[in-house]
């Protein structure tokens, strides 16, 4: 008889399978969660709850299996090398289950890392089922946790005006105090996503046009060779006063390296792909190929900026930059 009945090997054993369980599922749940700025975003849930507290649960049932292993393995180490030493043979098979079991788990750990196949399958997998979750542009955020900023710091980052986005929420029905709430609680007090609040504001975003092509970025060159003019035709132009045409091309505001920056790092430009860039940017996709290849950072058809950048050896911010810095900045609509 146990002396102490409440904790027996039938309570830790149950303990064990119970926390083993809960793991398990809220392991499923990390496997299958979008990225976490995504996740957010959209207020993902799963069987009703978050990423947030899927990776509560998924902590907490760690630690009580954990605890409950070593208390399984100390509880029963006695009938364990009782049951080896019983019969002859039975150690050494042991030991070499022992050493097997060993080997198994540094494979599946190591590899994890070096990404050995086929885990490196399982790996592709599960950012495939992460970046699933990005249905339409709406569900991607125009950078990492845009919705803790307040609806003020929002506007300044997205170029748009905080007053007449708190006139566009107030006509789209949403209930917004003032601009110093954030997009987390403007959409939670009217029981929408962030990803709402921004689809409404979305369309009054205006290119920043106070940043314009510095001299040290060369301007596309004429494709059309030059041809003689004649004397009556020629252009009276005052030195160091720009032409009409020159000074109108002059004020258009264009991609510099600290604007691509700005803009884009961090807001998942990596998994799009060239046609996707281009059509977001409304740029011409013909015109950047031109521009990558006489770089030599040719991009394919069907690779997302992230592979491209991998393959080509560097960042895909840099690629980015590469594709579209002294491009017009001008609004897809």
């Amino acid at each position: 008889m146990e002396r102490n009945p409440f904790f027996n090997r039938v309570l830790i054993s149950l303990v064990t399978a119970f926390s083993f369980v809960a793991m398990s599922l809220s392991g499923i749940a990390a496997f299958i969660v979008p990225q976490g700025k995504v996740a957010y975003w959209t207020n993902w849930t799963f069987l009703g709850l978050s990423k947030t507290q899927w990776g509560n649960i998924h902590i907490t049932t760690s630690v009580l299996f954990l605890v409950a292993g070593i208390w399984h393995t100390c509880y029963n180490w006695t009938p364990l090398m009782q049951y080896l030493r019983g019969i002859p043979g039975r150690m050494a098979a042991g030991w070499r289950d022992l050493a097997i079991s060993i080997l198994i788990t540094l494979f599946f750990t190591i590899g994890a890392v070096t990404r050995t196949p086929p885990l490196n399958y399982v790996l592709d997998f599960n950012s495939w089922i992460k970046d699933a979750w990005v249905r339409t542009p709406a569900d991607d955020p125009p950078f990492g946790h845009a919705e803790l900023l307040s609806l003020k710091g929002f506007c300044k980052k997205m170029y748009i005006d905080p007053d007449e986005a708190l006139r566009e929420l107030q006509r789209a029905g949403l209930h917004v105090v003032d601009e110093n709430v954030t997009l987390e609680r403007i959409a939670s007090a009217n029981g929408v996503t962030p990803a709402k609040v921004y689809q409404v504001i979305r369309k009054l975003e205006r290119p920043d046009s106070s940043v314009l092509l510095p001299a040290a970025v060369p301007l596309p060159a004429a494709t059309k060779p030059a041809t003689p003019e004649s004397p009556r035709k020629k252009a009276t132009v005052t030195p160091g006063k720009p032409s009409g045409a020159a000074k109108a091309d002059t004020m258009v505001p264009r991609y510099t390296n600290d604007l691509v920056v700005e803009r884009f790092e961090g807001k998942g430009i990596g998994r799009k792909t060239l046609e996707a860039i281009c059509l977001e940017l409304n740029l011409d996709p013909a015109r950047i190929k031109q521009k990558l290849a006489a770089q030599q950072m040719a991009v394919k058809d069907d690779e997302t900026l992230k592979d491209a950048a991998s393959r080509l050896g560097v960042v895909p911010i840099e690629l980015l930059k590469a594709m579209v810095v002294g491009e017009p900045i001008t609004s897809a609509e």
